[in-house]
C-alpha cells in the first residue's frame, strides 16, 4: 500500500514537470519579447525620417508595413536581435511592424504602430512574405478573408489561405489596427477561424505572422502597439 501511494505521489509530481518547462519557456520567450519590441520602437522613431515622410490624410486608412517602406535604407540585420552581420551569424528573434495614422489632420504626425516579435525555430526554415514568396525570417503577410462581420466571434479565410491562419496567432485588422488571437480553426469548415473575442467592425483583410513553410510551432511571440508621434 505504501509503494503504490508512493507511485501514485511520483506520478503527480513527474506530470507537473512538462508543465513547468513550458510555462517557463512562454514566460522567458515573453520577457525576450519585450526587450525586443522596446528596441523596435526605439529604431522606428530614429529612422523614421527616412521612412515615414508623407502622411495619409485618411485616419481610417489600412497599415502600411513599416520594413518595406524602409526599403534598403537600413541594414536587414536592424531587424534581428541581437542584430548580427547576416553573411556571419544569425539570430532567433526577429521584429517587423506596420503604421497607420490616427487622425486626418495633416500636420499632425501621430501614428499607432504596431510591432510583431517573431522567434525563428531552426536557422533552416524559410516563410512566406506578402507576395507569398520565401524569405529568411518571419515577416507579417496580409491576408484576405471571404467574411468577418461586426460582433461575430469567427472570420472565413478566403483564397487558399486558411492553412495560415491558425490558433495562437495574433491578427491585426488592416483597417482599423484592432488586435485578435485565433483560438480554434475548423468550425463551420476549415477554413472558419474562432476570435478570442467579437469583431469590433467589418473586417476584410487582416495581418499575422505565417507559420513556416515546412509546417511546425507557430513563429509569433507577441504582438504590441504604441501611438508614437513623430
Amino acid at each position: 500500500m505504501a509503494v503504490g501511494i508512493l507511485a501514485v505521489g511520483l506520478l503527480l509530481v513527474a506530470t507537473m514537470f512538462p508543465a513547468a518547462i513550458y510555462m517557463t519557456t512562454v514566460a522567458s520567450e515573453r520577457t525576450m519579447a519585450a526587450i525586443v519590441a522596446d528596441e523596435a520602437f526605439a529604431k522606428i522613431q530614429i529612422y523614421e525620417v527616412n521612412g515615414i515622410t508623407t502622411p495619409s490624410t485618411d485616419p481610417c486608412s489600412s497599415c502600411t508595413d513599416w520594413g518595406d517602406e524602409m526599403g534598403t535604407k537600413i541594414a536587414e540585420s536592424e531587424f534581428s536581435y541581437p542584430p548580427v552581420d547576416p553573411c556571419g551569424g544569425s539570430s532567433q528573434y526577429y521584429w517587423s511592424a506596420l503604421y497607420r495614422k490616427t487622425n486626418n489632420n495633416p500636420a499632425d504626425n501621430e501614428y499607432q504602430i504596431t510591432v510583431f516579435v517573431a522567434r525563428k525555430m531552426n536557422p533552416s526554415l524559410t516563410y512566406k512574405d506578402n507576395t507569398r514568396n520565401p524569405v529568411n525570417w518571419p515577416v507579417p503577410i496580409e491576408i484576405g478573408i471571404a467574411a468577418g462581420s461586426k460582433d461575430s466571434p469567427t472570420m472565413d479565410i478566403d483564397g487558399g489561405d486558411e492553412n495560415l491562419v491558425n490558433p495562437s496567432a495574433t491578427i491585426v485588422d488592416n483597417e482599423t489596427g484592432k488586435l485578435y488571437t485565433v483560438v480554434k480553426r475548423g468550425d463551420g469548415g476549415d477554413n472558419v477561424v474562432t476570435l478570442d473575442r467579437n469583431l469590433e467592425s467589418d473586417i476584410s483583410d487582416i495581418w499575422l505572422i505565417p507559420p513556416s513553410e515546412s509546417g511546425g510551432k507557430n513563429a509569433g511571440v507577441e504582438v504590441y502597439q504604441r501611438i508614437i508621434k513623430f
